[in-house]
């Protein structure tokens, strides 16, 4: 690749996408006001207006990551409503996440980083997902853990690590969480279990927090 392109590919792909996604939410949003309010397409509409809007939010939150550039404020995002998004959308168990706590980081951001944790797991095999949150001393430990065919110890410090499968997929999925956990000044470590795979992703709470 032309290494002019390469030094500037995230601002070229957030110039390239941005307008056709405008485009497109424009177009959903004016077929929503042609459908009315009882209409079984109406549900099919705002869902894909929701799915234009965290598009949105992850070519922002991308090109952020691309450029380092962390807020002087960060934002705050309400964890129990994340977690609960999460889990639903990936039939997983939430047991337990203390109420009114708040993490560091990019509500978009982050719940794309726990939804490529869960696809994991299932591609993994899982039939069962859990997750669970616990405040520690100014910390908030998140653990999504599953019962798929698990991960060998000797490979748990390379999971994260950019191109590397042992699935002959792209080896990008926990590359992305770690970069977003990273963002949000976190950590997050893989932890191989007797049936199955824990990972346990540390944030910073915020005490402020917007669903």
């Amino acid at each position: 690749m032309n290494a002019a392109v390469s030094e500037n590919l995230p601002g070229l792909l957030g110039h390239e996408l941005r307008n056709p996604l405008a485009s497109a939410v424009t177009g959903a949003m004016l077929a929503r006001e042609m459908v009315d309010a009882g209409d079984p397409r109406a549900a099919v509409l705002d869902g894909v207006l929701r799915d234009l809007d965290r598009m949105t939010g992850l070519i922002d939150g991308w090109l952020a990551i691309a450029r380092d550039d962390r807020d002087e404020a960060p934002r705050a995002t309400d964890l129990e409503a994340l977690l609960s998004t999460v889990a639903r959308r990936h039939r997983a168990e939430l047991v337990s996440c203390p109420p009114s706590l708040a993490v560091r980081g990019d509500r978009a951001m982050l719940e794309r980083a726990f939804d490529n944790l869960c696809e994991n797991a299932r591609k993994a095999g899982a039939a069962n997902l859990r997750v669970a949150a616990q405040h520690r001393d100014g910390e908030v430990w998140i653990h999504v853990e599953d019962d798929g065919c698990g991960v060998a110890p000797e490979h748990a410090d390379h999971v994260f690590d950019a191109g590397w499968s042992c699935s002959g997929s792209t080896g990008l999925g926990l590359f992305a969480v770690r970069s977003i956990v990273a963002q949000s000044d976190g950590e997050i470590r893989c932890v191989p279990l007797e049936n199955g795979t824990r990972f346990t992703v540390r944030l910073p709470r915020s005490e402020a927090a917007s669903r």
